[in-house]
């Protein structure tokens, strides 16, 4: 019966045609799946062919257009998938391949090119085809003769000159980049969703482990108010799976059949069998097969170490009972006598690198290992063992019988095994690449599991972290008790607000056809997957027919060996030639059997020629016959040495060929590898699609009622403050406050980061030589209690080995930093006398000296700094770091004051702050009492944080974000409700000196410590920080305490425009220049700022 064609049919046709119009405008998804699913309906059509030209067609316009070279060299693989399912295909067909090689620098292409075009040159097209496919094949036919001849020619000379261009370390450098960034940080988030970062870092750690909780039930109705019917529908079906299936994934087959598997093994298996992605020959003992795993480590753990042949050839024969009980581990033996053979050592020991390498690639065949022991064991035959006796010695299955071999016999292993190709560079490992950029942008990276009662979905703690871990599973679904699951979990950074707002791992359109999921490039490598088993068939074809040849040649080595032995009887001119005995047979050829006959002629013809390789093409008979007889009276031993030769030859072709045949079959197995990994579908693509607009929807909601809340606040705060009578503040140094924090208090000196610098409790009593209430101490008297010029060297030498005996840095460079404050000098100018308290003389001295500037005379500071060192030597003794000891010291200054005013500290360092807090649930107001400190306490680690995550942030900004972790919660015991809240801060004067300490975990690198320093502001706006304060309120940096790595303290000042760093025991200091210097000053050194003074600036004063 004739066959009918699908072009007879107009609806077949309109729709290959609507097909074409949809690809060309753009949806190449639906064109690809109208022509994926034609080919399946008519793959046994006649005009199939029609059908794989447009859908390879299609492919290379996808491929053109790709800007990726991976995706490029996909595509067009799976175009000459295409092209080379028909032979009438073959003039585009060679045209990709030709691409392939040209553009990836691949040579393989360029010789599949030249096979394919000359095929392409025999190929007979029909006359009777449909109207429709004969414009085609008039298309194909124009000008084909020299198209191919040219590409013939372009093609042999690439392989001829071999200057193809590697292009593989060139495509890595060139696109890494780009594959590189889908794994870094999300994009920046739009304005829109900026507010939110800070919102969401100053949540409750509770809150944000609650958020990651998400009501089933509330995203239900969350869907039903956005999606239609079909919308609603796919996520009960993806919420019925997950609970029966316990698994978000599934693989899928693109094609028609739409399978669905629960496996990749399944997944795989199917494609083989029912897509054609794999090759077996129709006899099973003709399948080239690996060695198994036994072997593999055989040849792998051996010492392959020479044995002394004759001496373990005499214990076999002689002592066969002890060689029996050899032991055996893993194949060897170590009670066999070895050999000292440098040369034999040498070879084995390529050989099993060799051998080790070819498992390692899976490419050594059961029949180059067969060969290879048949040939040991051969050897040992000759030498008179019987095969019973090698049996016995346990020889036959294990490689330490090449070891009994000889140079010569392992030289000639040693040539086979170095003819093995371990490459086959055919570009499958840019698939790979293709797919990992897929896989990498679109996979989801979050668990997502439920709870007991399927009510909740819980979302991946790291979220709450970071989502930038590495992060590999299965889909597997898992059930937690939430308040166990996220008891532990660290709530740090807003990695989660990027999360919700980028797409780039979210299934676009919802809700798609699963189908569709990269069907383009899925098809594509499905093609390639099939163009790799047709290669395969016919390396199989080509295998059968060196074994026919072989054959052959085995029925004229069989003549010319009975010939031999009928000679014996004979006298020598009753011999008949070899040669002439081959002639003869081949006039008789084998009636019946064409393939034979030739195969013999070739075989012949190769003999008495004396050929170096194998012939199968044989033009003309005639001329074949007639040249074997020309060579009937070859001469005998030529005969035999080509007999010999050729013999060698088609055995180490019939050996490597199953090599050759799984090299290919590596490149099957990794392509179909790539298309199970592409067949993967999570369903939590899909409900991501669904759960970040509802949870960004939800934390949206949120912000919007804490800025309403706070609003409400504001108000009634400012109503309060109209109703109250304006107060004086009074001083009370509170350390322990009767509200209930977010952060624990401490019992040292130092607050927690983003709190406060706070009074001490202790500080040093007033010695004996202090001076009575109402002493004046003039400079005059001052100077007497200094040395003179004439006794300088008498009195300052041992003066300055005491302080260098009892030196302490942190004391020295917090006192320079603080003698740098102008604004402290010109208070002391005005309050030097008189004093309500005793006041230690080294202490009115050492004001003294800086107010009238004696201190800068040599050797002065030296002797005033020994003093106020052995004052405060006992409270110091207990602290090394330079914030213990600024607050020892204040807390020492606290006696210089007089009736009229307040102490030297309380005026010019003391911050005295009020906090408020309005509950935004029930509105009450407690009263916090006023609290005073000496500054404010920031983790340096969090302002490096908080720098590189938001940019472009001011220091002062930094700090607000730190400070929006300081919540109180509505007080239960005095009538609150629990709910927590955010706090006001508010000052009513601001002091001229702002003291700020950043806190280190002294284990910085150089980077991070000048990161840290960089995040740092010159000048300050204090009034963005506190309410109740004038706009721009700024407070400049004239000093800083900073600490070193063998923890030696440093002092950096601001001194006539530029940065200086003091000397030790001196107020001279070395040059370091403006403050970008100062940040690469303190990365270098690693010197980490430990102590900020701010001035209040002079027109704010």
């Amino acid at each position: 019966m004739e066959l009918t064609t699908f072009l007879e049919d107009a609806k077949r046709v309109k729709l290959f045609e609507d097909a074409k119009d949809i690809f060309a405008n753009g949806d190449h998804i639906k064109a690809l799946e109208i022509i994926e699913d034609m080919i399946l309906v008519h793959k046994e059509d006649k005009n199939s062919w029609v059908l794989h030209k447009q859908q390879g067609d299609m492919f290379n316009d996808l491929g053109a257009k790709a800007e990726n070279p991976y995706f490029d060299f996909a595509y067009m693989l799976g175009s000459v998938g295409c092209m080379s399912k028909d032979v009438l295909l073959s003039r585009p067909c060679a045209h990709g391949l030709y691409y392939l090689a040209e553009e990836f620098g691949l040579v393989l292409y360029y010789k599949k090119c030249v096979t394919v075009a000359k095929q392409g040159l025999s190929v007979p097209f029909p006359d009777d085809s449909e109207s429709f496919a004969q414009v085609i094949l008039e298309e194909l036919k124009k000008d084909m003769k020299e198209d191919l001849e040219s590409l013939i020619k372009d093609a042999e000379s690439e392989i001829a000159d071999s200057k193809t261009v590697e292009l593989k370390g060139l495509l890595q450098q060139d696109c890494e980049p780009e594959l590189l960034d889908s794994k870094k940080s999300p994009a920046p988030v739009s304005n829109e969703f900026k507010g939110l970062r800070s919102f969401w870092l100053g949540l409750d750690v509770k809150v944000k482990r609650d958020f990651l909780k998400v009501s089933i039930a509330k995203l239900i109705s969350f869907v039903k108010g956005v999606h239609h019917r079909p919308g609603r529908d796919a996520l009960k079906r993806i919420l019925d799976s997950a609970r029966e299936d316990r698994k978000w994934t599934f693989w899928m087959c693109r094609t028609k059949c739409s399978k669905k598997f629960s496996s990749a093994e399944e997944c795989k298996n199917h494609l083989e069998q029912e897509h054609a992605a794999d090759f077996k020959p129709s006899l099973e003992m003709n399948i080239a097969k690996r060695i198994g795993k036994d072997w593999a480590r055989k040849i792998s753990v051996g010492s392959w170490e020479p044995v002394d042949t004759v001496a373990a050839i005499e214990m076999i024969k002689n002592r066969l009972a002890d060689v029996k009980a050899f032991s055996y581990k893993n194949g060897w033996s170590k009670e066999w006598p070895l050999a000292a053979d440098k040369e034999r050592s040498k070879l084995l020991k390529e050989i099993k690198n060799l051998l080790v390498m070819f498992c390692d690639l899976k490419i050594l065949p059961c029949n180059i290992r067969d060969w290879v022991k048949h040939y040991s064991v051969k050897h040992l035959k000759n030498l008179n063992v019987s095969e019973q006796s090698l049996v016995d010695s346990h020889l036959v299955d294990t490689p330490q019988s090449i070891c009994f071999l000889e140079c010569h016999n392992l030289s000639y292993i040693l040539k086979l095994l170095k003819r093995i190709k371990c490459e086959r560079d055919d570009g499958t490992n840019l698939v790979c690449r293709a797919v990992d950029s897929i896989l990498g942008s679109t996979r989801s990276k979050e668990k997502i599991d439920f709870d007991p009662q399927f009510s909740f979905l819980l979302l991946d703690r790291r979220l709450l972290k970071s989502n930038n871990a590495p992060f590999v599973d299965e889909g597997e679904i898992n059930v937690f008790d939430p308040n166990v699951h996220y008891a532990k979990a660290h709530a740090q950074g807003d990695d989660i607000v990027s999360w919700l707002t980028d797409y780039n791992s979210v299934e676009k359109t919802f809700p798609r056809p699963i189908r569709e999921h990269n069907l383009d490039i899925w098809v594509a490598i499905l093609r390639a997957v099939q163009f790799t088993c047709r290669t395969l068939g016919t390396k199989y074809a080509k295998k059968m027919q060196i074994f026919d040849y072989f054959a052959a040649f085995l029925v004229a080595e069989k003549l010319c060996k009975s010939e031999y032995e009928r000679r014996r009887n004979l006298k020598e001119d009753k011999w008949n030639s070899y040669a002439s005995l081959l002639c003869n047979r081949c006039e008789e050829g084998f009636p019946g059997n064409f393939v034979k006959t030739k195969l013999f002629l070739c075989a012949v013809r190769d003999i008495l020629e004396e050929a170096s390789d194998l012939t199968f093409d044989l033009p003309d008979i005639e001329g074949c016959m007639n040249l074997i007889s020309e060579l009937k009276s070859l001469n005998d031993d030529i005969v035999l040495k080509s007999l010999r030769c050729l013999k060698s030859v088609v055995t180490f072709k019939i050996l490597l060929i199953d090599s050759k045949i799984l090299l290919v079959d590596n490149s099957r197995i990794s392509l179909l590898k790539n298309l199970t990994r592409l067949s993967i579908f999570d369903n939590r693509t899909y409900i991501l699609q669904l759960l970040k607009p509802f949870l960004l929807n939800e934390i949206v909601n949120m912000e919007s009622k804490a800025k309403s809340d706070a609003a409400e606040a504001d108000l009634l705060l400012e109503e309060e403050k109209k109703n109250s009578k304006p107060s004086q503040i009074q001083l009370k140094k509170t350390k322990n406050k009767s509200k209930k924090r977010t952060s624990t208090s401490m019992s040292s000196p130092l607050s927690k980061p983003g709190e406060h610098l706070e009074p001490d409790s202790t500080s040093p009593t007033v010695e004996e030589d202090s001076m009575e209430p109402g002493d004046t101490v003039n400079q005059e008297e001052v100077m007497k209690n200094m040395p003179g010029e004439d006794s300088q060297s008498e009195h300052l030498e041992p003066a300055l080995g005491e302080v260098s005996a009892r030196y302490n840095s942190a004391l020295d460079m917090t006192l320079k930093a603080l003698l740098n404050i102008k604004i402290l000098k010109e208070d002391l100018m005005h309050n030097m006398q008189p004093f309500q308290h005793q006041v230690p003389s080294a202490l009115q001295n050492f004001f003294t000296a800086f107010v009238s500037e004696v201190i800068k005379t040599e050797g002065v500071y030296s002797c005033l700094l020994s003093d106020l060192l052995a004052l405060l030597e006992e409270v110091l003794s207990m602290w090394s770091g330079a914030a213990e000891v600024l607050v020892a010291i204040l807390e020492f200054w606290h006696c210089w004051k007089n009736a009229e005013r307040e102490s030297l500290v309380t005026r010019l360092f003391t911050l005295e702050e009020n906090e408020r807090m309005c509950c935004r649930e029930c509105r009450k107001k407690p009263n916090y009492p006023e609290q005073s400190s000496y500054g404010i306490v920031m983790a340096a680690d969090s302002i490096r944080d908080l720098k590189s995550t938001f940019g472009n942030i001011e220091f002062v900004d930094i700090f607000k974000v730190i400070r929006m972790e300081d919540t109180v919660c509505c007080d239960i015991k005095t009538g609150g409700c629990g709910i927590t809240n955010f706090v006001h801060h508010i000052i009513s004067k601001c002091p001229p000196i702002f003291t700020i300490v950043l806190e280190w975990e002294k284990s910085e690198t150089e980077k991070e410590i000048s990161e840290t320093t960089k995040a740092l502001d010159w000048e300050i706006d204090i009034s963005r920080l506190y309410e109740g304060l004038e706009p721009n309120t700024n407070y400049r940096l004239v000093s800083m305490v900073g600490c070193g790595e063998e923890e030696e303290h440093i002092c950096i000042v601001y001194e006539k425009n530029r940065w200086v760093n003091l000397r030790r025991d001196a107020l001279a200091g070395e040059d370091v220049g403006d403050w970008k210097s100062v940040v690469r000053f303190c990365g270098e050194r690693k010197i980490r700022p430990e102590i900020l003074f701010y001035e209040v600036v002079r027109s704010m004063a």
